[in-house]
C-alpha cells in the first residue's frame, strides 16, 4: 500500500470520527422528538428537562453520549437512573451516518450524504415511535419521501436525466403501498396506515428493486423476531406487533447494502440479469 492509500484511509477514519459525532448531536435532538412528538409536545418550545424531576437542564448535561457517561447514567439533580436507552439512540443515530457515509457514498461528501442522513433520522424516529405507541407520524414519512427526493436530484446531477430511474422510483413508491393498502381495505386495521404511506416515501427513495428486497428484509426480521420472543415467552404470537420497525430495518438495509446483497445472492445462484 503506498502512501497516498494510507493517506485516504486515515482520511476517512478522520471523516467518519466526525461524522459519528455530528450523528450524535443529531440522535440527542431525534430522543426529543421521540419522547415529545407522541405526547403532543412541542419540540421546538422549550429547553430539555429531566423526565422525573422536571428539572431544566444546562448545557452542560446535554453534551450526546458523554453526559451520561460522565453522570453515570443519574440525573444531575435528583440522582434518578437515566435510561440507557438515550445513549444508546444517540450511538446508534452516529453509527447509522457512518454506515451511509462509507456505503452509501463510498465516502465522499456529496448531496446523496444529506438525503441518507435525513432518512436515516427519519428511520430511528419512527422505529422507535412505533414500537411503543404503534403510530408512525406523517412528518417522518414525509421526511424519508424528501430526502429520496434528494437523492434523485443528485442522481440527476450526476448522472443526467434517465428515465428508467424514475420509472424505477415511481414503480417503487407504488409497488407495497398500493399491496398494502389493498389488504387493508380487504382486510381492515390489518396493516395501519402509517405503514401504507411509509412504503410510499421509502419506495421512490429505493427504486422498485430496493424496495421489494426491503419488504423481505422487514418479513425476515418480524417472523424472527416473533419466533424469538414467543421461545422465550415474553411475547404472544397472538398480540399485535408494529410493523413499522421492521419495515424501518428492511429499508435502512435495502438503501445501504441492498446491491451488495443482492449482486451476492444473484452471483451465489448464478443468476444474470
Amino acid at each position: 500500500m503506498d502512501s497516498y492509500s494510507k493517506f485516504l484511509i486515515l482520511m476517512n477514519v478522520y471523516y467518519s470520527i466526525l461524522i459519528f459525532i455530528f450523528g450524535i448531536c443529531i440522535g440527542s435532538f431525534l430522543n426529543v422528538l421521540v419522547y415529545r412528538i407522541p405526547l403532543g409536545l412541542d419540540f421546538k418550545a422549550g429547553s430539555s428537562f429531566c423526565p422525573k424531576c422536571k428539572h431544566e437542564l444546562k448545557w452542560y448535561d446535554l453534551f450526546p453520549l458523554f453526559s451520561w457517561l460522565f453522570l453515570r447514567g443519574k440525573c444531575r439533580y435528583c440522582r434518578a437512573p437515566i435510561s440507557p436507552i438515550y445513549p444508546i439512540g444517540e450511538s446508534v443515530t452516529g453509527l447509522m451516518f457512518v454506515a451511509s457515509f462509507v456505503f452509501g457514498t463510498n465516502c465522499k461528501f456529496c448531496l446523496s450524504l444529506l438525503g441518507y442522513f435525513m432518512i436515516c433520522a427519519a428511520l430511528f424516529v419512527l422505529f422507535c415511535i412505533d414500537w411503543k405507541y404503534m403510530m408512525i407520524p406523517d412528518s417522518m414519512w414525509v421526511t424519508i419521501l424528501v430526502g429520496g427526493v434528494v437523492l434523485y436530484i443528485d442522481t440527476l446531477i450526476h448522472n443526467g436525466w434517465d428515465k428508467s430511474e424514475l420509472i424505477s422510483r415511481i414503480i417503487g413508491a407504488l409497488a407495497v403501498s398500493v399491496l398494502f393498502f389493498l389488504v387493508d381495505y380487504l382486510k381492515p386495521d390489518s396493516i395501519g396506515g402509517g405503514d401504507i404511506k411509509l412504503m410510499f416515501a421509502a419506495g421512490f427513495a429505493l427504486g422498485w428493486v430496493k424496495t421489494m428486497f426491503s419488504l423481505l428484509i422487514a418479513g425476515l426480521v418480524g417472523t424472527v423476531f416473533l419466533l424469538v420472543t414467543n421461545s422465550l415467552k415474553k411475547e404472544n404470537m397472538k398480540k399485535q406487533v408494529p410493523f413499522g420497525p421492521h419495515l424501518a430495518v428492511g429499508i435502512f438495509v435495502a438503501m445501504l447494502f441492498g446491491d451488495l446483497l443482492i449482486k451476492w445472492y444473484m452471483a451465489k445462484f448464478g443468476i444474470k440479469i
